[in-house]
């Protein structure tokens, strides 16, 4: 570079920068362009002050000025610094939420089906400009973060009546999902209603989840604390449809049920019923089993037998938890913590409470197709009663020999292998026949109100549910912690409290700003 350049590199050099920072504020890419200008801008700024720095400071006579020039050129460099700094991070930033909730954290589910989408994802979020948009913009934000094929636009109703139009919008609010050709109303404007949407539009098929009635199980439409309104409303929201059946009325179970659930009977099966239910596991039927402790002296022998030719022992006792009296303030209220490594809760770390609870064994059978595994057991200060008569005294006890020692196992399954022969292909050269193995599952919970209306969302029970529920319906990629609700915290100060914080930061630490500063300048005047 000649010297008669490198005289004008104080002009260049700004402008290249200038330049740089334009481009990116303008295209939001930074790319080659201002990367390249950005950098050969401060390089050529430190070689000319480099080069001409005693040309520059012979020109300079007064002291006062010489100061002022040494200051901006310190300010210059570290401007310099900090701008390539801010460069390298800002393609290497790493979040850390260090709050205690996580709050500003998607969940793992959410993180999970963000990992799945590969095409791009586009959110129209219908806000009016009176509305506060910045609590969306931040959680949308963390979307974009993990997937940057999910982008985000605030829409005003009132400016943009095509686009209300082309969604369908009639309220303030509204936030659409699109995916390829497919769009999703989010049912709230939270990461569990975004998230929902985002389900629905990237699954193939929507599967139904039976619910047997007739012998008194739980009501999924029933909006009271023993209920199940809500956690059949979670079920949806993982695309499923959930439906009801009286098996007196059916000659089967239905080919379209990927799961049947008996949640909480409180009388027995009829044998009729009990040979559907195990015609349905025998040809790859999923079922899942609530099972309380007798009430009401009902013993559910049918049910209990039929459990037991697939390896699962339902004994009747109930489950007494020393420990969770210290939790949950009631000893039948076992706390579950101790998760055995299965597809259901093999990165599941959050305890469950049950609620007056049944142990749930297992054993071998003579057929060697069926398979069982224990899921969670309960602490080891816990132990099953059988003396159910000392539970209504008081006077329960652990019986050694009598009583099972804790941890007692409360969840188990069944797994049954099912091998059937296909016909021939016709248009297999060979004329071989293909087997296929197809699988059928049991599996057993000894209580059914640990997801009623009252319950479902203490600690990991929703989660726990419906992850054996995705489970049975063999869509292992949903077996994962759910989005929870935000809760507000907030921070209460008293008067005295108040005033404090008023003085310190409105009074104290301006003067104490203006007393150093009027220190220093003193000072200087005195050395001057």
């Amino acid at each position: 570079m000649s010297k008669k350049t490198e005289k004008y590199l104080y002009i260049i050099s700004p402008v290249l920068i200038l330049v740089g920072l334009f481009y990116y504020y303008i295209t939001h890419k930074f790319d080659t362009i201002p990367i390249v200008t950005i950098v050969v801008g401060v390089l050529g700024g430190a070689l000319f002050i480099i080069r001409f720095y005693d040309d520059i400071m012979r020109k300079v006579t007064k002291r006062k000025i010489k100061y002022g020039i040494n200051t901006l050129v310190v300010t210059i460099i570290v401007l310099a610094l900090v701008v390539i700094a801010y460069l390298v991070l800002m393609n290497h930033n790493k979040r850390v939420d260090l709050t205690k909730a996580k709050r500003f954290s998607l969940s793992q589910q959410t993180l999970n089906i963000l990992n799945k989408v590969k095409d791009p994802v586009h959110v129209f979020v219908f806000y009016s400009k009176s509305q506060d948009t910045t609590s969306i913009r931040d959680l949308l934000s963390q979307y974009h973060y993990y997937n940057k094929k999910f982008n985000y636009e605030i829409v005003d109703p009132d400016l943009n009546p095509a686009k209300v139009k082309e969604f369908n919008v009639t309220e303030y609010g509204e936030i659409v999902v699109k995916y390829g050709d497919k769009t999703e109303k989010a049912k709230s404007p939270t990461e569990e209603g975004i998230t929902n949407a985002l389900i629905k539009l990237t699954q193939k098929g929507v599967k139904i989840v039976y619910f047997t009635k007739g012998h008194g199980e739980k009501n999924i439409e029933d909006y009271s604390n023993n209920g199940y309104d809500k956690i059949v409303a979670a079920i949806k929201n993982e695309n499923f449809k959930v439906k009801q059946i009286l098996l007196f009325n059916e000659k089967k179970v239905p080919d379209d049920c990927a799961v049947l659930v008996i949640a909480g009977p409180i009388t027995d099966y009829e044998p009729y019923e009990i040979k559907l239910l195990k015609d349905y596991v025998d040809k790859g039927g999923k079922l899942l089993v609530m099972l309380d402790p007798g009430e009401r002296g009902v013993k559910f022998t049918n049910l209990v037998t039929m459990l037991s030719d697939y390896g699962l022992i339902l004994k009747d006792d109930v489950i007494i938890d020393p420990l969770s009296k210290v939790l949950s303030g009631d000893y039948f209220m076992p706390v579950i913590s101790n998760y055995t490594y299965n597809p259901i809760t093999k990165n599941f770390r959050i305890a469950t409470f049950l609620k007056i609870a049944r142990s749930v064994q297992t054993k071998e059978v003579s057929d060697k197709n069926i398979f069982t595994r224990i899921v969670a057991r309960t602490s080891d200060a816990s132990w099953a009663e059988t003396d159910l008569k000392s539970l209504s005294s008081g006077k329960a006890k652990f019986d050694k020999g009598v009583d099972i020692k804790g941890p007692v196992p409360v969840i188990a399954y069944s797994r049954k292998v099912i091998k059937r022969e296909e016909k021939s292909d016709q248009n297999n050269s060979e004329g071989q026949n293909d087997r296929k193995e197809i699988e059928g599952y049991i599996l057993v919970f000894g209580d059914s109100d640990f997801v009623t209306n009252s319950m479902y969302q203490t600690q990991g029970n929703k989660d726990l549910f419906l992850n054996s529920i995705n489970f049975l319906a063999n869509r292992s990629e949903m077996i994962t912690i759910r989005p929870k609700q935000q809760e507000s915290v907030y921070l209460t100060l008293t008067a005295k409290q108040g005033r404090i914080l008023f003085f310190i930061s409105l009074i104290l630490i301006p003067l104490v700003v203006i007393v150093i500063g009027v220190y220093i300048n003193i000072q200087r005047r005195v050395k001057a």
